[in-house]
């Protein structure tokens, strides 16, 4: 198979990664994770949020910065009590890839990558511009050196070439704007994208091959992937939701039958993308939960979200799409205005 081409790859090392899983009904994202993280000036580099089983339960999953990873899992512990089931995992880190152009081939090859050398996944989103996993420290060298064998960098021949660019700078993608004093968030932009489909598994770490196998076999078909994320759940196991075109689920499924035929795999239609895009979304704190927090004040449900690189991606329902929106414009201020 021909290497995919794509610009970039960075690198964030040094973060710690807090997972939390709850009933549905006991979860909102703003009051139950971002609030408390906010309150004390947490930053968070990468954030997913889903809805299981119908809004049975829901996940979330976060990083921050290393130094600050236990203090941010007691906080969301001590929100939930026994509600919850918080997890930490120190000593991560998350490696971007760009462009993936809504690619499913991207993560697709991704996922095989880490699957082939037996890399854990912890976790992955995507924004417009990136596709984000997150693996341990110790697995990050081999992880770089899997994604020089599956995808193709013009500017790096090799990874000791990207390593001899990387080596220090890394100071500056761990830059923290210590002062957050705006009063209303600047932004460049909201996107929205309607016409989805968002669809949902669980997969066990040993199946990410043939997960990925299935993206890219989707994508042979030049359909679109404008949101994926994956998050940890039980037993070694990763929950996946990401969208698709709607109009597709005969094909969707036969796909993922092929591939994976004892998963079940759900759809919730009717749904909408809105894309969030703003300077230092990954290095300031209250960012998420100023978005979290507006659209559960007007009583739109969240069925899914990722934070990546720079941007917010939410997912709701499309009929809920122009209050959202409504919302968001009252709650940011566009560059410009």
């Amino acid at each position: 198979m021909t290497k995919i081409k794509l610009r970039g790859l960075k690198l964030l090392e040094g973060g710690a990664h807090v997972a939390s899983s709850s009933p549905g009904d006991d979860n909102l994202l703003a009051t139950g994770v971002c609030s408390p993280l906010a309150r004390n000036k947490i930053n968070l580099t990468f954030l997913n949020h889903a809805f299981l089983d119908q809004g049975a339960s829901c996940i979330t999953a976060f990083c921050t910065e290393g130094s600050a990873g236990r203090a941010a899992a007691s906080l969301v512990e001590a929100q939930h009590g026994s509600a919850a089931t918080v997890n930490l995992h120190g000593d991560v880190s998350t490696l971007s890839v760009f462009p993936h152009d809504q690619r499913p081939q991207v993560p697709g090859v991704l996922l095989q990558a880490l699957a082939r050398k037996e890399i854990t996944l912890q976790g992955m989103a995507s924004s417009p511009s990136a596709v984000s996993a997150i693996v341990s420290t110790a697995e990050t060298e081999a992880a770089i050196d899997t994604f020089f064998e599956a995808f193709t960098f013009p500017a790096y021949r090799s990874p000791s070439d990207w390593y001899g660019a990387y080596e220090g700078k890394e100071h500056l993608l761990k830059k923290i704007i210590a002062s957050y004093q705006e009063k209303i968030i600047r932004i460049y932009d909201i996107v929205q994208q309607s016409d989805l489909d968002l669809w949902s598994l669980t997969v066990a770490q040993s199946d990410l091959g043939d997960l990925g196998a299935a993206l890219i076999t989707l994508g042979q078909s030049e359909m679109r992937m404008p949101f994926v994320i994956a998050l940890p759940s039980l037993e070694n196991r990763l929950s996946v939701s990401f969208c698709l075109p709607e109009g597709e689920e005969a094909q969707i499924r036969e796909v993922f039958s092929s591939y994976l035929a004892n998963t079940a795999l759900r759809c919730h239609s009717q749904v909408a993308a809105l894309y969030i895009h703003g300077p230092h979304f990954g290095d300031r704190y209250g960012i998420a939960h100023a978005l979290a927090k507006a659209l559960e004040s007007k009583g739109i449900a969240l069925l899914a979200l990722g934070c990546t690189v720079s941007s917010l991606s939410a997912i709701i329902k499309e009929a809920d799409l122009a209050a959202a929106v409504q919302t968001l414009e009252a709650t940011f201020q566009r560059s410009g205005r």
